[in-house]
């Protein structure tokens, strides 16, 4: 099956967001009746994304893919990396339980923004965004789309992404195990 290319397209995410920051600006954000249902609809947005979210992870755990996996995770700062062996289902449920947290770190952020600074407009773009994140995560395009495990962004473990590489045509580097400085040739000799 596969999931639709324009999903994890850079241009397709700023295309959204234009378009949600166009229509925001056609909002009367100082009507009440307009700004509590603003206000619903982003909160039932992110309840229903997280319900969404737990509902990817049963799936994950349905298949129980048990294939070990084993990977060096080299954390910032450190000069050696710490080995970790674990599962597939395991490292996936890992990381939608990653999602969730980020979703509900957002959730706090957003709020904040809104009641102590007064902020409207990010209302009505989170209540959206989430979705296409949550739709275009690296365990939705395998688990939900069937998108092939062997292609670069979802071999495990995933690679940390560079939304600015991704726009610049670059690739971004692995977190998990980031790859040895190539020598670079300059042009120049070196004088003796």
């Amino acid at each position: 099956m596969g999931s639709p290319s324009f999903l994890t397209s850079p241009m397709f995410n700023i295309a959204v967001m234009l378009v949600i920051m166009q229509l925001g600006k056609k909002i009367d954000w100082n009507d009440p009746d307009t700004l509590m249902i603003a206000r619903i609809g982003y909160y039932g947005a992110q309840v229903l994304v997280i319900g969404l979210a737990y509902a990817l992870m049963q799936l994950v755990k349905s298949k129980n893919d048990t294939t070990e996996l084993k990977y060096t995770e080299t954390k910032s700062g450190a000069t050696q990396g710490q080995e970790i062996k674990t599962t597939n289902v395991a490292y996936d449920t890992a990381q939608v339980q990653q999602f969730i947290q980020s979703t509900l770190t957002s959730v706090a952020m957003i709020s904040l923004m809104h009641w102590q600074f007064k902020f409207t407009q990010p209302l009505l773009m989170q209540s959206i965004l989430p979705f296409k994140n949550l739709l275009s995560h690296k365990i939705a395009l395998i688990y939900l789309w069937g998108d092939d495990t062997t292609q670069d962004g979802l071999k495990r473990p995933f690679q940390a992404e560079n939304p600015l590489a991704a726009l610049m045509g670059g690739g971004g580097g692995s977190a998990a195990a980031p790859a040895e400085p190539a020598a670079v040739d300059d042009g120049h000799k070196k004088k003796d």
